[in-house]
């Protein structure tokens, strides 16, 4: 019975938690702005197939209508192949999108699991990885990504890697300072004393405690991501052609940006709604987390 109670009475803090964090997440219009124009985009890029198709609406050539200004028959225009921008733009939400979230992941599982391993142990351990973070740190973030790329090629796989290698350090120092922060508290100890092993403390007790701060700097994290990737493309090191990757897409449109501005105008755009929605987001969140903010 005192199991049982144990068991509802942390469901019933965990529910009261969550309720106050969504609370105050919600009294945040930045952030719920934010997390509107996420939701948008993560349905369209979910749904972009069922109503545009890849080979006549993307990658279509149209001699006829090569370079027409926003109109109302094509509302941001067409490229020098006659290629409908907004449809492109649009198309473009799902790999932006896709590669933000898994440079995330990708960044977030390795990093998480260095700043456990630097954080619990410590010592010889600690150092090691932290002066390997210090080498990867110190190379920028467009330099490693043209490394990565040009040494194993142009793909959306090989762009998710290069981007989410250059992510590791920022989610490793995050983790290890979290874990510093939990790992000499008196259930950690208690633990210890029963008997659990060093994996098993670091999996369900240690890592669950730290979860707020990573949630918040990976949130950030898919911004700076989605700018990177943005970046390389730009530079013909991303997504290959005809794929419509936004950073691609102001590539094609630069030698025209005197001419036809509209060409990088609203690929731009879409980067800079969709990076400013996961700030405002992430900004709220860690707002929301914080418990000096608690009222």
């Amino acid at each position: 019975m005192a199991k049982l109670d144990n068991k509802k009475t942390e469901k019933v803090v965990l529910r009261s938690q969550g309720r106050e964090v969504w609370r105050r997440l919600t009294k945040n219009k930045g952030a719920m702005l934010g997390l509107a124009i996420i939701i948008i985009l993560t349905i369209l890029a979910l749904t972009v197939d069922l109503f545009i198709d890849f080979d006549t609406q993307i990658a279509a050539i149209d001699a006829k209508n090569r370079n027409v200004a926003p109109c109302a028959a094509f509302p941001f225009g067409t490229d020098n192949m006659g290629r409908n921008l907004l449809y492109r733009v649009v198309y473009g939400t799902k790999y932006s999108l896709f590669i933000g979230v898994m440079g995330t992941v990708f960044a977030c599982v390795v990093g998480i699991f260095l700043g456990l391993m630097s954080g619990y142990y410590g010592g010889l351990v600690d150092d090691i990885i932290m002066r390997f973070i210090d080498i990867i740190q110190a190379i920028p973030a467009i330099m490693m990504g043209i490394v990565v790329v040009s040494a194993l090629g142009a793909s959306m796989t090989n762009l998710i890697i290069a981007i989410g290698i250059a992510g590791v350090p920022y989610l490793t120092r995050i983790t290890r300072a979290a874990v510093l922060t939990v790992k000499n508290q008196e259930y950690i100890e208690a633990a210890k004393a029963v008997g659990l092993s060093e994996p098993a403390i670091m999996i369900k007790h240690i890592l669950p405690n730290c979860v707020s701060p990573i949630l918040v700097a990976a949130t950030m994290q898919v911004a700076q991501v989605i700018l990177a990737a943005s970046s390389l493309s730009f530079l013909g090191l991303g997504v290959p052609v005809p794929s419509p990757e936004w950073g691609s897409l102001l590539s094609a449109g630069r030698s025209a940006i005197t001419s036809h501005p509209y060409l990088c105008l609203f690929p731009g755009i879409a980067i800079v709604i969709t990076v400013l929605a996961f700030n405002l987001f992430g900004d709220g969140f860690r707002d929301a987390l914080d418990p000096k903010l608690r009222k």
